[in-house]
């Protein structure tokens, strides 16, 4: 890093900068114009951080691919609903028949990594995403200890605990057990998508049945790698 701006941050000896970006773990839009003649990326957004930064230290806090999927439909909503596009449980699931078959058509005559990274997909319904293992192997193969792999509901459950998982991977101080409880009993949750839901209405359960289907291979491989059957979400 170079500049006035990097000289500043390099002074900060007991600070952290952080990037809370979530497609860094995913977006590598375009890499096909790029390398025309190769059938998957040569690399991912994990050698790229790496070369710049390569001490960086790695978070992902992963959901049930499902249950994520259908948030990103709902959180969306807003905007297609300007645009007078209809967004429903229907809806819903005629483009999840159509975008998994399209996916699993991919794989036929793919690796993984072509699929999930490829960019002939729909930005309306990105079921790729939820792919984590394609992910998360690359960001291990490249950064090891200093990537760290969580669940939303190990949070959920227990938020204390999760912090001082965080905060030791990290390196920063940790509040004494007090603070953090006052803390996480005031804070405010954001983007829970409430009212946008209860606009749109629930996943229809034959919905869920097909992604967790979808899903369901994916997830045993990621646990499997992992060495842990939360990441199953079963």
């Amino acid at each position: 890093l170079n500049g006035s701006g990097a000289e500043r941050v390099k002074s900060y000896k007991d600070r952290r900068i952080v990037d809370g970006t979530p497609s860094l773990l995913w977006d590598l839009g375009g890499w096909e114009t790029r390398y025309p003649g190769l059938d998957e990326p040569p690399y991912s957004n994990a050698d790229l951080i790496h070369a710049v930064t390569p001490d960086a230290k790695i978070l992902a806090i992963l959901r049930n691919p499902t249950d994520r999927l259908y948030s990103e439909y709902i959180y969306f909503w807003k905007g297609s609903k300007m645009r007078n596009e209809v967004r429903s449980p229907q809806t819903f699931h005629m483009d999840v028949r159509r975008e998994t078959t399209k996916f699993n058509r991919c794989l036929e005559s793919n690796s993984l990594r072509n699929c999930c990274y490829s960019s002939g997909y729909s930005l309306r319904l990105r079921v790729a995403l939820g792919v984590y293992i394609c992910y998360i192997r690359d960001f291990l193969e490249v950064f090891g200890d200093n990537f760290l792999v969580l669940t939303i509901n190990e949070y959920h459950s227990n938020p204390i605990n999760t912090l001082t998982k965080i905060f030791d991977h990290i390196g920063i101080y940790k509040p004494n057990t007090e603070e953090w409880q006052l803390r996480i009993e005031t804070s405010e949750t954001l983007n829970e998508n409430v009212d946008t839901k209860e606009e749109v209405g629930e996943m229809l359960d034959e919905t869920r049945e097909l992604l967790n289907q979808f899903y369901g291979p994916h997830n045993s491989e990621l646990a499997v790698f992992l060495k842990d059957s939360q990441y199953l979400f079963a």
